[in-house]
């Protein structure tokens, strides 16, 4: 992560008051602690979503070989065949 906070405790020269420096150190981590907690929310929605999209395609690939194995797939062309025939 590219923080400023983070680039200001390293370029600052150190604080006298040691409260101080450790008052610094605690406004860095409190930052970095929130824009992981963002991170985690958001990866957490995108982990969602793919459940979501993965659920929906198990769906629709049990639904294709339900009509794959009632005989959806060679409909068509057995009615082809028998209007061909009687042409």
């Amino acid at each position: 992560m590219n923080d400023p906070l983070i680039e200001a405790l390293h370029e600052h020269e150190p604080l006298s008051d040691p409260l101080e420096e450790v008052h610094l150190r605690l406004a860095i981590a409190a930052s970095d602690i929130a824009q992981l907690r963002a991170e985690i929310a958001r990866l957490d929605r995108s982990l969602d979503d793919s459940r979501r999209l993965n659920q929906r395609a198990a769906e629709l690939l049990d639904l294709v070989y339900e009509r794959l194995a009632q005989g959806w797939g060679t409909a068509g062309r057995t009615g082809a065949r028998d209007r061909a025939g009687t042409a």
